[in-house]
């Protein structure tokens, strides 16, 4: 397989030093890195045009930050017209081990005959680099029955959704699915993109897959712990997660969302009013925020 590695970032280039050292350090030589600037103002740019690579690289300078979702969609469009076969994704925080791209293309692989083709994508176990936990912003999802490949003996389970660390995306998947959709910039848009690809073909998890992820804590978002600096995010993630529900036609997508604002935004005394009022609104405006599959164009 030719194999792209796509890794987005945005003014964090210490982060970024060291992901890129992870992903060139890998075990499987990649054919082709792909790294995607979101208008950095920390001189990431000018060490990136300096900066010795050991294969051939891509660097995508952006005019302006569009976001995770934005930098995901501008980097796999670009492996895409390279001719990758899959697409290894990640932020600019992710440090795969040296075995892990290898672990994904040999699960990859070996599904493909488990599964009678091979899956849309595939997932590694993301710790949190401060001690080697499972990192609880990046808890995959399951999908019923996901048990069955562990009874054959295989090594990998099947995923409902995962996120956008270290996820290896194959070029049929895209072809079939499309791209994900940069209008959301930031939040649920590896869970919608995920979630869209496991209805078409399974994606799996691979545990011997790993990357730490390089995060200041181990810790979730949760929404009551929203504030004003926050808001933002946590606004982007409340439109987007009713976007993907209804164009996904997923109501327990929906249920989850609904259930979370109301235990910890609605019930929480201590959470001023105008942020709730602006989560609802963000909610709501999810009713109508509807961005259009793109698909990649043939010549």
């Amino acid at each position: 397989m030719k194999i792209a590695a796509i890794v987005v970032t945005y003014n964090r280039l210490e982060l970024l030093k060291k992901a890129l050292a992870a992903v060139e350090a890998q075990e499987r030589t990649l054919d082709l890195l792909v790294i995607v600037d979101n208008a950095s103002t920390d001189g990431t740019a000018d060490y990136l045009a300096s900066r010795p690579y050991r294969q051939a690289t891509k660097v995508r300078t952006m005019k302006e930050n569009t976001g995770g979702a934005g930098g995901f969609f501008a980097g796999m469009s670009a492996a895409y017209e390279a001719g990758a076969d899959a697409m290894w994704i990640m932020d600019d925080d992710t440090a795969p081990r040296p075995d892990a791209l290898g672990e994904l293309e040999n699960a990859l692989v070996d599904a493909t005959d488990f599964y009678g083709a091979m899956p849309a994508y595939a997932s590694s176990l993301v710790v949190w680099a401060g001690d080697g936990e499972a990192c609880q912003m990046n808890f995959p999802t399951a999908k019923w029955g996901w048990v069955a490949p562990l009874a054959r003996g295989k090594s990998y389970t099947t995923l409902d959704c995962t996120s956008f660390v270290s996820c290896l995306v194959t070029r049929e998947a895209i072809e079939a699915c499309g791209f994900p959709y940069p209008e959301y910039f930031i939040w649920f848009d590896d869970a919608e993109y995920t979630y869209r690809l496991s209805k078409w073909r399974a994606g799996i998890f691979v545990p011997s897959s790993v990357a730490d992820h390089m995060m200041p804590a181990n810790s979730a978002a949760f929404w009551g712990e929203v504030n004003d600096s926050s808001l933002w995010k946590y606004a982007h993630g409340a439109r987007n997660q009713v976007s993907a529900g209804l164009s996904l036609r997923r109501l327990d997508i929906l249920a989850s969302l609904a259930q979370n604002l109301i235990a910890q935004v609605g019930l929480n005394r201590d959470m001023p009013l105008h942020l709730k009022f602006a989560l609802l609104k963000a909610a709501c405006s999810g009713l109508v925020f509807q961005p259009k599959r793109r698909f990649p164009v043939e010549d």
